[in-house]
């Protein structure tokens, strides 16, 4: 088996990939796995995999692959995209097209160069983006080294045609009476992939259950109702956004270091007002979602006028607006950014904290700079 290449340079890496004596594609064949191409909501979904030389028919070794879904029927659709935090602070800082992405490192995935007479099956799994409502799906498949060149050095090389696979998915009541449960600031993390008005609204409902949990599960059900609102609401602004953060200049050696500023520079010009329109939108959500976090507050205090001397509920409340702040300190930009000093002491104000009270919160968080970010993945 080749060892791991190491690279620095994308054109190196391809260099290198070509020097395995094949241009010709490699032809990804699947099919069922024990003869199944029909699966309930929520079940993994696996096939299995070989690879085969179009030119000579010779089955060919590594064979790692990636399958993906794609709606088939009317209905059906496909989980949420993922975005990485990286896609997240280019669309927040207005940084689109970024700077080429590109490190030196080791390429893990290989392209298939050991040819054999018989193919070698093997299990593949369907992973994110997965179906989510009943219907037809065709699932095909790539190989990994190309997603991997793709997302390391923003430049998609194709080595590869694929089969395709119909298959069929029918509901299961339990998986969609599993996603919907949702106590305190637990709840399965497919609802987060779900992209519809209704998922959207069941997460809205806890925003501040969340918050008087703890800051970074907050902060996370801010960015998975955005990330979704944003698929659902704002397609075309989606889209948009998705071209931009994938339309990476190639990434040139340190000698030519001023003209990638001014290629970079360039290609930021003719995408500002895009970039603008994406980043105020992001803008305009978070604050409306923390202004609805701080009103979801003040009605829990307002609603429990009983509970005004319990030490325990008003534990609980500070903790709220703790939380509450905290992450909008991870925000881009600070929680000053989104909310004025003014508004926050309104809102407690009205959750009926005293003025000592009041001052000294504004004080304890003072707010310049972001905090650190919750870390999340594709």
């Amino acid at each position: 088996m080749p060892q791991k290449l190491r690279t620095c340079l994308v054109g190196l890496a391809i260099a290198a990939f070509s020097s395995v004596s094949f241009a010709q594609d490699v032809h990804i064949l699947l099919r069922a796995k024990d003869g199944k191409t029909w699966f309930h909501l929520g079940d993994p979904i696996t096939l299995e995999s070989a690879c085969v030389n179009s030119a000579t028919g010779g089955y060919l070794l590594p064979c790692s692959v990636v399958i993906k879904a794609e709606g088939a029927s009317i209905g059906s659709l496909l989980s949420a995209n993922r975005v990485d935090q990286i896609t997240w602070l280019d669309a927040q800082s207005g940084a689109m097209p970024p700077p080429p992405r590109g490190e030196c490192g080791n390429i893990y995935n290989e392209l298939p160069s050991e040819e054999s007479k018989v193919p070698t099956w093997q299990e593949v799994t369907l992973g994110e983006p997965f179906p989510v409502y009943v219907g037809q799906y065709k699932i095909s498949a790539d190989l990994a080294v190309d997603l991997e060149l793709a997302e390391r050095f923003g430049e998609k090389t194709k080595h590869s045609s694929s089969d395709e696979i119909e298959i069929g998915l029918d509901d299961n009541l339990a998986w969609e009476e599993h996603l919907i449960r949702f106590h305190e600031c637990e709840y399965d993390d497919r609802l987060t992939l779900i992209p519809d008005s209704a998922a959207i609204a069941a997460l809205r409902k806890h925003l501040d259950n969340c918050a008087r949990t703890f800051d970074e599960p907050y902060a996370m059900l801010l960015h998975e109702i955005v990330w979704l609102r944003m698929q659902v609401e704002q397609p075309d602004l989606y889209a948009r956004m998705l071209e931009l953060e994938r339309s990476r200049l190639v990434l040139r050696g340190e000698e030519e270091a001023d003209l990638q500023k001014a290629e970079l520079a360039q290609a930021q010009l003719n995408a500002r007002d895009d970039a603008n329109r994406i980043r105020q939108w992001f803008h305009n959500q978070y604050r409306s979602l923390l202004l609805e976090t701080a009103q979801q507050l003040v009605l829990r205090y307002s609603l429990h006028p009983e509970l005004h001397g319990n030490p325990d509920f008003q534990d609980d409340q500070e903790d709220g607006f703790e939380n509450w702040h905290d992450a909008a300190a991870t925000l881009f930009g600070g929680a000053d950014r989104y909310m004025s000093r003014d508004e926050v002491a309104g809102y407690l104000k009205q959750a009926g904290f005293t003025q000592k009270f009041i001052g000294r919160f504004l004080k304890n968080h003072k707010n310049n700079l972001p905090g650190d970010l919750p870390s999340y993945q594709h």
